[in-house]
């Protein structure tokens, strides 16, 4: 690959094989760093069979080294296919396929089946980030690759990508901010769960889905009830009538996080979450040895809450907590 003023860029085919403290570094000096992009996630995705090259996501990790010293690195990857990146380019692979031009394989920057926003291209400043967009693409050229994608990125990634003269697709998402209105004498209303118009970096191409904004001189909500004051008096109604509902029904709830949620727990979690895809008639893109490697591995970002009737679970919720906005899922059993 090029050499730019001593940077030396390298394409490594396994996150094993990038070293996971120096990874994890660059990912803290980040603007918006997630628990998705830290070195454990990537390495249990790859371990556990959900993303390798058998599965569609073959790494192509690229990193720019100066001397013996990691400064950048991006998820990267090749695909023959378009599953689980939560972004639909299924119209641009027809097109292509019109026009006699191959569209796979195509690269993606992106953390395989998680379509949360964060940092992608993890640098040690804004210059070598561009030198890391640049060698993606350089390398993208080289291996006659149809375009990449940078998916979810951060404002940092998206101004990268722009100096690039990558295209910008958005997307939208909504978001919950913990963040009660600013002032007492304001009209009820909603917190921040807004849409989020969301770029997409390809062909080069970049998808984006900005963190919301937050309410300037808000503050959090001290309780659940300091949140249902800022809502109509409709909706605050209407969620007190569905709660009671619940409990009426005898379902009662209880929560564990990081080394607390026992293997059981985890156990039950999966049989939730392979039941959602089942519902629809696909597998599960995640395997169970996948989270138990999040329990061994990254305990510290998971919080899990387990409804219970009669004593017997009956539906799940995970959470990922870091410094930044939560994200999680919240499949049922049945």
């Amino acid at each position: 690959m090029a050499e730019e003023a001593a940077i030396i860029a390298r394409v490594i085919a396994s996150p094993l094989d990038v070293d996971a403290a120096a990874w994890n570094a660059l990912l803290a000096c980040q603007s918006h760093p997630t628990p998705f992009l830290r070195h454990e996630y990537l390495a249990a995705l790859h371990e556990s069979g959900s993303a390798t090259p058998r599965t569609g996501w073959a790494p192509r990790f690229m990193t720019l080294w100066d001397g013996d010293t990691l400064v950048a690195a991006c998820p990267l990857y090749l695909k023959n296919h378009s599953y689980g990146e939560y972004v639909f380019d299924w119209a641009w692979a027809s097109a292509y396929e019109q026009h006699g031009v191959p569209y796979y394989p195509k690269a993606v920057i992106a953390v395989p089946f998680t379509p949360v926003p964060g940092s992608r291209l993890l640098a040690r400043d804004d210059e070598t980030r561009a030198l890391l967009l640049q060698a993606v693409c350089q390398w993208c050229d080289e291996e006659n690759v149809s375009s990449v994608h940078m998916l979810f990125a951060s404002d940092a990634d998206i101004e990268a990508s722009a100096q690039q003269e990558l295209m910008l697709r958005r997307t939208v998402q909504f978001h919950w901010t913990n963040t009660a209105p600013a002032h007492s004498d304001e009209a009820p209303a909603a917190p921040h769960a807004g849409s989020q118009a969301a770029p997409i970096a390809s062909v080069p191409l970049a998808t984006h889905a900005a963190p919301p904004a937050q309410h300037s001189g808000g503050r959090p909500f001290h309780s659940f009830d300091d949140f249902l004051a800022s809502l109509t008096q409709g909706k605050r109604k209407k969620i007190r009538q569905e709660r009671r509902r619940v409990a009426d029904a005898g379902v009662r709830f209880r929560w564990a996080r990081g080394t607390d949620i026992s293997a059981s727990d985890w156990d039950f979690f999966y049989r939730c979450y392979e039941h959602t895809y089942l519902e629809h008639g696909n597998p599960p893109y995640l395997t169970r040895d996948f989270f138990a490697r999040m329990a061994a591995h990254l305990p510290q970002a998971w919080l899990l809450f387990i409804a219970e009737r009669d004593g017997h679970p009956i539906a799940s919720s995970l959470i990922a907590i870091s410094d930044h906005p939560s994200s999680g899922s919240a499949p049922s059993e049945s």
